[in-house]
């Protein structure tokens, strides 16, 4: 049987993420299907799944509707020889510690179960513009540089809130954010499975970004400058995680 990528779509995931994954994943001719916390925490997905991405969202949402047992069925799944891509709110929830907002209104400080990369992961990983989980506001064209075997590129990729990972020991680092060095993209072995956690929209389109005042359509056209090398990226990041 033709395994899915299986798509995260409940409460708290952003409905733009999940737009922009179902647009490229859709793009590039693959099989995939979205999935609620119910269907995780009950449903026998596992043996008929590859992939299972986190979108990104709202972290403490996904921790409230999947709780230990969704979370448990996930990381058996990927250390069975599963995948795990989370993007943004998905690699905050895919780290070991979330540090989000640390001293402000939106601060969320905690262990997470999945733990797929022994990191925190901080945010957001820019100060400014600031965070707004309303509208576009408070995103920016961030810079990454990212690095594969085969190639390495330079690309403007969305940001929204993401974060930056720091961990005790050395980290796997395919992505940075080029002007701040820190790690962005990281990827890990999980028992016969694997992770990667991008604290960037890897997966969004300039195509995707809508409804935006004049002050960010620099940040649509930086994005766009680069497509070609961001969509490269995406590719490699996914037969990075289903070959």
């Amino acid at each position: 049987m033709k395994k899915k990528i299986r798509i995260y779509s409940d409460k708290g995931v952003s409905l733009f993420s999940l737009k922009c994954l179902i647009n490229e994943l859709t793009l590039l001719k693959l099989d995939i299907d979205t999935i609620s916390s119910k269907e995780v925490i009950e449903g026998n997905w596992q043996n008929t799944t590859s992939l299972f991405v986190m979108p990104g969202g709202k972290d403490l949402m996904y921790l409230r509707k999947l709780k230990n047992e969704g979370c448990a069925k996930i990381r058996e799944f990927v250390e069975e020889g599963g995948s795990y891509l989370g993007i943004c709110a998905g690699a905050y929830f895919g780290a070991e510690f979330v540090e989000f907002e640390k001293g402000n209104a939106l601060e969320v400080l905690g262990k997470r179960e999945l733990n797929f990369v022994k990191a925190k992961a901080i945010g957001p990983a820019y100060k400014e513009p600031k965070f707004s989980y309303k509208s576009h506001e408070g995103s920016k064209a961030a810079l990454l540089e990212y690095e594969s075997k085969d190639f390495r590129y330079l690309s403007s990729v969305y940001f929204k809130g993401g974060c930056y990972f720091e961990g005790k020991k050395k980290l796997d680092v395919i992505g940075k954010y080029s002007d701040l060095n820190l790690a962005a993209i990281v990827k890990s072995k999980v028992k016969k499975g694997k992770a990667i956690l991008s604290g960037v929209h890897i997966e969004c389109s300039a195509d995707d970004i809508f409804d935006i005042g004049d002050n960010l359509s620099l940040m649509k056209e930086a994005i766009s400058r680069t497509e070609n090398m961001r969509k490269k990226i995406f590719i490699d990041i996914l037969e990075n995680l289903l070959t």
